[in-house]
């Protein structure tokens, strides 16, 4: 039997473990409905800006949260930076319109690139940086402010996960053409687990999970690289997994740092079959989408042909692209509930490729005490070889970049780009969703 024609995986659980899975994700989902709790969001996210600002730049990533005008999106950004995509000598002309800006490029950045970060001196306003964006683009100089891109646009509030059992002993299928899935997130979780879930599993970036105060809980979005791992597992046992991090603390990573990462994923696998699966996203600002993430999407396209990446439709539940899903040649992934209707929480349009449960998946999970602030619910403990309940597209993605490995698994000939349309081909549709692609089982709400 080859691996597809056993999707969907069955739901292993008991009735009363369903049940109880059940409470959790109808409190995630909930949150991820976010209009019926936009204040418990916003002391959350103020309470992660906060956080984010006493670390500082040697732990956290400080930044401004802001509405830009005419957007019903609300934008994080770096505190006092710029994105320009200008050759060197370029910039070398700009004179004034850069006298308060230092390069602020990080250490790991590619030598191909173009784009380069700038940190103004003293301490600016989103106003002020936009408008300094607005004299760049007038010189002819793409400039943009320097994205936050979190794991879960914008921040899904107490959407974090519930404690759950595994749905099965984790066993090979034997399917042994190389293939690699890279999961660019927060990294693998530091603590090895037992259960074989993660043997072979390599980690280029340990998930840092609790760094900022309170020391007993773990930070906002930790385990969310270890669970995207869990899930191509799942999909997918025998190809090669890579966990990246991109991530500060809490999740958070700039635009700029997830754009070295989706290279250093590509860069890493030359010459072998990959597919990067990216389960995060930021928006354009003033109609320019980062233009870091924008830039090694391109490298990649055109250095690595074949090589596919799989991004997170995102969860604004409206039809409002998101990057990098949205950027030519990246394949967007949706949400749809366990009876496979759309999820109202998630991103939706004509950009949007495919769709799979997103709704109560299952997977990996990382030991810790959460939620990651007290008072925000009942403390959940998970201990080692925990496992978790979890809603939102950042879990569809890692479905569907998971059955393309395995379909190259199966067959040397396919390459990821033609393994994904082998999969999405004959399925039906849902307007707005793309494909239909049934993977997990997910959780009913009802």
């Amino acid at each position: 039997m080859t691996i597809a024609a056993q999707w969907p995986l069955p739901d292993t659980r008991t009735a009363a473990q369903l049940e109880h899975d059940k409470q959790d994700v109808r409190r995630q989902v909930t949150v991820l409905e976010a209009d019926g709790v936009a204040q418990e969001l916003d002391s959350i996210v103020e309470s992660i800006r906060a956080r984010q600002q006493t670390a500082g730049r040697s732990r956290g990533l400080p930044f401004v949260r802001f509405t830009p005008a005419g957007s019903p999106r609300i934008v994080l950004a770096a505190q006092n930076e710029l994105v320009l995509d200008a050759a060197p000598e370029r910039l070398a002309q700009l004179g004034d319109l850069l006298t308060d800006y230092d390069p602020a490029d990080r250490t790991d950045r590619s030598d191909r690139r173009r784009t380069r970060v700038f940190r103004n001196r003293r301490d600016r306003t989103p106003e002020v940086l936009l408008a300094d964006v607005a004299r760049l683009r007038k010189a002819g100089i793409r400039a943009n402010i320097n994205p936050v891109v979190p794991l879960g646009y914008v921040i899904k509030g107490s959407s974090y996960p519930g404690l759950t059992v595994p749905p099965r002993p984790f066993a090979t299928a034997g399917a042994t053409q190389p293939v690699r899935v890279a999961i660019v997130d927060t990294g693998l979780a530091p603590q090895p687990r037992t259960d074989a879930w993660d043997t072979g599993v390599v980690a280029k970036g340990t998930d840092p999970l609790n760094v900022l105060a309170p020391l007993d809980r773990n930070d906002w979005f930790s385990g969310h690289g270890t669970f995207g791992a869990g899930i191509v597992r799942q999909i997918a046992p025998d190809c090669e997994v890579v966990v990246y991090r991109y991530t500060s603390a809490d999740g958070l990573g700039t635009d700029e740092a997830a754009a070295d990462m989706l290279i250093r994923a590509a860069d890493d696998a030359a010459g072998k079959r990959l597919v990067i699966n990216a389960s995060f996203g930021a928006p354009a600002v003033g109609g320019v989408p980062p233009l870091a993430m924008q830039e090694a999407v391109a490298y990649i396209s055109a250095t690595y042909p074949d090589v596919l990446v799989v991004a997170s439709a995102g969860n604004d539940g409206r039809d409002l692209p998101l990057y990098p899903a949205a950027f030519p040649g990246v394949k967007a992934v949706g949400a749809l509930t366990s009876d496979l209707s759309p999820a109202s929480f998630s991103n939706r349009g004509s950009w949007v490729h495919c769709s799979t449960v997103g709704v109560g998946i299952v997977s990996t999970f990382v030991e810790g005490l959460l939620p990651p602030e007290p008072g925000l619910g009942t403390d959940i403990l998970f201990a080692a070889n925990a496992w978790a309940t979890w809603s939102g597209t950042s879990f569809t993605a890692p479905q569907i970049s998971a059955a393309v490995a395995a379909l190259c698994g199966e067959d040397a000939t396919l390459t990821p780009r033609t393994a994904f349309d082998r999969l999405i081909a004959g399925r039906p549709t849902v307007n707005g969703f793309g494909a239909v692609v049934h993977l997990l089982p997910g959780t009913p709400t009802s």
